[in-house]
């Protein structure tokens, strides 16, 4: 639903904000108490059974109709339809817990239908494989893009819930925090390392659990006033960011990125603790039934591990954040390239260090940022050969392999670092762009 100015609800509209209003999420720590903690647990376990019933329900449908490729057309029930067939999917736990499951269902056909329907049906890699070592027959579930199902192991402990008349608000009492939310009226204790905006209107709150620690995402809509961009900008205001593969980026000043690759430091120790859940799991004992019954040193083990990679997720999104923040309040026009990191990442040779210098988030930090702070956001074309082509006298090569990472130029005999040259051409890519919208003084 829409909001007024003075950020009262609007009912029968659709969401829309009011001109000079924004969305934003601001994320928090929460220490729930241990019967709390107990709560919110059951509420993640329930929405993932509900989400799973959905899945399956999907799979008898697309069995039925001899599902075969292209796209989903299924009827998604209604939540009750479910809930009603368990027990222990009750009213104790916030309605918007099984609504949540609904609306992840949703979303995750509305992702096959954009991404793959338009594609020959294809299995996923390592399936293929089976299929063709130990003739494995493959079912749903190994269709490339298809929704599965979601783990308890590694499952999103997490639900999202709306406001409705006020339910969601945050409560100081004696200097403390708490986050009052559906079915915990008493409160959350709720650590606010940053304030809210006063006159803004929570509209969602996300709880998750990381590891051993619980998050919650509030979305809020609140007035602010962005910037309009700088007309009269000079070459030295612009700066073409290249991506590298070792170093996360190189700008069009020569400087490098100097990225902590936190994925790295941790490797030996996820290796090792890999290991030890290997060895307990098959050391565990089973039912009668053939369930595997882990172990309480398994659990142990698993929310170390959980920790630990949390902490590195959590690094890695801080060290993104000030590298972000710098650059937007340096310039005033940052010029990217538009590279496909999902193919990039296929290649065993590139694909681990791309997922640890995380340069997708890096770009999308960079969008909202430049957005928020009236700055230019430009990309290049896919097709501009930022790389082959000399930032000196303009000659491009026909061929440029990945193993060259000095150019050297015929023409003019230039010798110059690989990536520092691509980053160069983005900035006078950007200038000539920022020329044709008559921003960049001459």
């Amino acid at each position: 639903m829409a909001t007024r100015e003075d950020g009262t609800h609007i009912k029968g509209t659709k969401k829309s904000l009011p001109d000079g209003w924004i969305t934003s999420g601001f994320r928090f720590a929460i220490v729930p108490t241990e019967e709390q903690a107990t709560r919110l647990e059951r509420a993640f376990g329930c929405e993932r059974k509900v989400y799973n019933e959905y899945i399956a329900g999907l799979y008898e449908h697309l069995e039925g109709i001899g599902f075969a490729g292209g796209f989903i057309r299924y009827q998604v029930p209604s939540y009750t339809t479910i809930t009603a067939q368990y027990d222990y999917l009750d009213t104790s736990n916030d309605s918007f817990v099984y609504n949540d499951a609904k609306m992840r269902f949703q979303a995750a056909i509305q992702k096959y239908n954009e991404e793959y329907a338009k594609k020959p049906m294809q299995y996923k890699k390592s399936v293929r494989k089976k299929m063709k070592t130990i003739g494995y027959i493959p079912t749903f579930r190994d269709i490339k893009g298809v929704p599965k199902f979601h783990s308890k192991k590694q499952g999103k402990f997490s639900y999202t819930t709306s406001q409705t008349n006020g339910n969601i608000k945050i409560r100081q009492e004696n200097g403390e925090c708490f986050l009052c939310i559906p079915k915990f009226k008493e409160g959350i204790s709720m650590i606010l390392h940053r304030d809210v905006p006063v006159d803004g209107v929570i509209k969602k709150a996300t709880v998750k659990r990381e590891g051993t620690r619980y998050m919650v995402s509030l979305s809020i809509d609140y007035p602010f006033k962005i910037p309009q961009p700088q007309e009269d900008l000079s070459p030295d205001d612009v700066i073409g960011l290249d991506y590298s593969q070792e170093q996360l980026y190189v700008d069009s000043n020569g400087h490098i990125a100097d990225y902590t690759r936190y994925h790295k430091i941790i490797e030996n120790r996820q290796r090792r603790m890999n290991k030890s859940l290997a060895r307990k799991k098959n050391n565990a004992k089973t039912d009668e039934n053939g369930t595997i019954l882990y172990s309480k040193n398994y659990q142990k083990q698993v929310c170390e591990y959980q920790k630990v990679m949390t902490k590195v997720k959590n690094k890695r999104r801080d060290t993104l954040h000030k590298m972000t923040n710098q650059i937007t309040n340096d310039y005033q026009a940052v010029v990217v390239e538009d590279i496909d990191l999902r193919n990039l990442a296929q290649c065993l040779r590139l694909g681990k260090k791309l997922h640890d210098n995380g340069f997708g988030l890096f770009r999308t930090m960079l969008t909202y940022k430049c957005e928020r702070k009236g700055k230019h956001y430009l990309v290049a074309d896919k097709y501009f050969a930022s790389s082959k082509t000399c930032s000196c006298c303009g000659n491009k090569k026909d061929t440029l392999t990945l193993s060259e990472r000095i150019y050297n130029c015929t023409e003019c005999g230039t010798k110059i670092d690989r990536d520092y040259n691509a980053a160069r051409n983005l900035k006078q890519y950007g200038i000539r762009m920022l020329h044709e919208r008559n921003k960049l003084s001459a």
